[in-house]
């Protein structure tokens, strides 16, 4: 419930004025910004229909901005990603959808538009940074903030909300395909970097997604997405610290869920991993987005149940 609150609080604050333009009977109170949030998500989700939340759980990717009606057809989904166009042409893309979404879908919310960022906006011209294991190597969290802070300028420009990082996976497998995408293999820099790393996004309102939430960069025989062993006591000390760090020192708005298993248990549909450590314990107040894929692998690759609705299910229950 407090997830589904969070994630209606921030669509509310994306696009209020915009959903008042042209309306001549009583505003209802979901659009009035003058209202305290708690009310107006109360009313939001009074309002919507079962079929309408579960939209919002859900990713829909953006085409052509010819190509929004046949793609949304009304509905309002949760977030967007778009990969393949310029930075002007994303941009001119999430500018049509969100105009669509205030004024062509029956309750007018605003979509989440998400990007890969680790190294800078993943839109074509923009501009690209060197990759995480060299990002590490610097020793430099300030240096990292400033890198983040001019990407943010790009993202908030072309209308992005959330980047899908920093990684904070560790490398001590230096056969998985990604060590790349970290830090390093130190626990303390690997938090250092990422606390820059998120600061700088924050300049801009940009919501940042500290991943893969939690121990999935260090796989049986360095295949990506193999489950991931180790005890409690290394998960705690080494895997479980970037995350601890900088959810107490930044307050990132979400975290991403991993594919793996830690121990043999599906991070992604653990209720344990992802409601009693990630809220109870390190006191994250934000929303869990999955991995792409991360909750189809419940059934497809753990074999945790037999079919994808029940991976659905026990996700969303466990808190993603």
């Amino acid at each position: 419930m407090k997830t589904r609150k969070l994630l209606i609080a921030l669509v509310l604050g994306m696009g209020t004025a915009t959903a008042w333009a042209g309306e001549t009977e009583e505003r209802p109170l979901y659009k009035d910004s003058l209202a305290p949030i708690e009310s107006r998500v109360e009313d939001l989700l009074r309002r919507m229909t079962l079929h309408e939340k579960t939209l919002q759980l859900q990713n829909r990717p953006v085409g052509r901005i010819d190509e929004i009606e046949s793609i949304f057809q009304g509905q309002s989904y949760g977030c967007t990603h778009e990969m393949g166009k310029t930075a002007e042409e994303c941009a001119g893309i999430y500018n049509e959808l969100q105009k669509y979404m205030l004024t062509k879908t029956r309750l007018g919310i605003p979509i989440l538009t998400a990007v890969e960022g680790i190294q800078g906006i993943l839109q074509n011209n923009s501009t690209l940074f060197p990759h995480s294991i060299a990002q590490g190597s610097t020793f430099n969290p300030e240096l990292i903030e400033r890198m983040t802070d001019a990407a943010g300028k790009e993202a908030a420009a072309m209308g992005i909300h959330q980047v899908l990082s920093p990684v904070f996976d560790i490398a001590r497998e230096l056969r998985w395909g990604r060590v790349e995408e970290t830090y390093g293999e130190d626990p303390f820099l690997i938090s250092e970097m990422g606390i820059g790393f998120v600061k700088g996004y924050q300049k801009h309102q940009i919501t940042c997604t500290p991943k893969h939430f939690v121990a999935h960069g260090t796989p049986a025989g360095g295949l990506n997405c193999a489950f991931v062993s180790g005890g409690e006591r290394e998960f705690r000390s080494i895997y479980l610290y970037p995350f601890a760090r900088v959810i107490k020192e930044t307050n990132p708005l979400c975290i991403m869920s991993c594919y793996s298993a830690y121990d043999g248990i599906p991070v992604s549909a653990s209720p344990y991993y992802m409601t009693d450590v990630l809220r109870d314990e390190l006191g994250f107040k934000g929303y869990v987005y999955s991995d792409w894929g991360s909750v189809g692998r419940v059934m497809t690759f753990h074999y945790a149940v037999p079919t994808r609705e029940e991976a659905a299910k026990v996700s969303l229950i466990a808190g993603v």
